[in-house]
């Protein structure tokens, strides 16, 4: 790609303290066999050596000669925070964002735009592998969704790394991530340009691999509560966003399933709040039988509990503990965590 001609992709790499793992990365970046590509790495305030890997694989690697780019933030902000800067140092037509520890097939980025329709489509959508250390599964779509209603709240819908966004609609509506927003900073974005009804093309081949760390501590405490909150903070900024364009009754649905989703954890754990959880967006408590995303007995028992009295439930809830798991209720790992956030990112 000459100095003067405009990228097709933007890919945003954000990290922090990755000098373990970015080199990995790096190799497959530099395999990707589309040329038109721009590379925008952005330092998160990294203290270890990530930024002299990067430059030492750079000088040895001609392939992102010009194509490259490195934004360094001072201090830890997040990775909210980054990918906005990513997204403002871009210049490609579309985006995507590549985490830092995982890693792209030789010809992901070529899939992805060729599954653009010579760049007609605002997003393309593509499967992904989980990749353990051991083994690779996919994760793909059973039914493709025709909409933001039909959309699962799980890594394949709403993460950032198996999409093409086209970066005009993303500026033309102000839309970033949530400043401060590091866990569902990547449903925040995908959920709003969902909503304005662009122009969607899927991709036959899972191109991107996700990977995750075996035998990862659970969250502790302090650690969930963090989730919870930046879920309850992320629901309700997704919709006031959408009531002040007159999105709200048609994403009702999608709507409804978020609210419900960024509530579950005060169901989960050894700090189960029942009250807490009835008076949180209190109007999806009628709704619950309508959330067609989650498995009917778990409807029926969130119904239940909605219906209860409070003291007994609590009662119940703090000796029974088999219905609270996300993984058990059909409520998938969220996107946008951080690698850390093991419970929430990693399936």
């Amino acid at each position: 790609m000459s100095q003067t001609e405009r990228p097709d992709i933007s890919l945003i790499i954000v990290f922090h303290n990755a000098e373990a793992t970015i080199e990995r990365t790096l190799r497959s970046l530099a395999a990707q066999t589309l040329p038109t590509v721009e590379y925008v790495f952005v330092d998160d305030g990294s203290t270890d050596r990530s930024v002299d890997v990067i430059r030492s694989f750079w000088a040895l690697n001609q392939d992102f000669d010009g194509r490259h780019r490195l934004v360094q933030v001072a201090t830890r902000r997040g990775s909210a925070h980054a990918t906005t800067l990513g997204y403002a140092h871009a210049t490609g037509e579309y985006v995507m964002r590549c985490d830092a520890d995982d890693y792209l097939e030789p010809d992901a980025l070529e899939q992805m735009l060729a599954a653009s329709d010579g760049k007609r489509l605002d997003v393309v959508i593509a499967p992904f592998k989980v990749d353990n250390g051991r083994s690779q599964r996919e994760t793909g779509f059973k039914r493709l969704p025709e909409s933001l209603n039909d959309m699962k709240i799980d890594t394949l819908n709403f993460a950032l790394w198996n999409k093409l966004l086209r970066r005009k609609l993303l500026d033309e509506h102000g839309i970033t991530p949530y400043d401060g927003i590091d866990c569902w900073e990547d449903l925040g974005v995908v959920a709003r340009v969902m909503a304005l009804k662009p122009a969607v093309g899927f991709a036959d081949k899972a191109v991107y691999n996700y990977v995750v760390e075996p035998n990862v501590q659970s969250l502790s405490r302090s650690g969930r509560g963090r989730i919870l909150e930046d879920h309850l903070v992320t629901a309700l900024l997704v919709e006031q966003w959408m009531n002040r364009r007159g999105l709200q009754d048609e994403n009702k649905e999608f709507l409804n399933h978020l609210k419900f989703c960024a509530k579950v954890k005060m169901l989960r754990g050894r700090d189960k709040d029942v009250a807490r959880w009835k008076n949180t967006f209190p109007e999806v408590n009628s709704r619950i039988m309508g959330l067609r995303h989650i498995a009917l007995h778990w409807r029926l028992i969130f119904a239940l509990v909605a219906a209860m009295p409070t003291t007994l439930t609590q009662w119940i809830a703090d000796r029974c503990d088999i219905f609270y798991r996300s993984e058990r209720a059909g409520i998938r790992p969220s996107p946008g965590c951080p690698k850390g956030c093991a419970v929430e990112k990693k399936q």
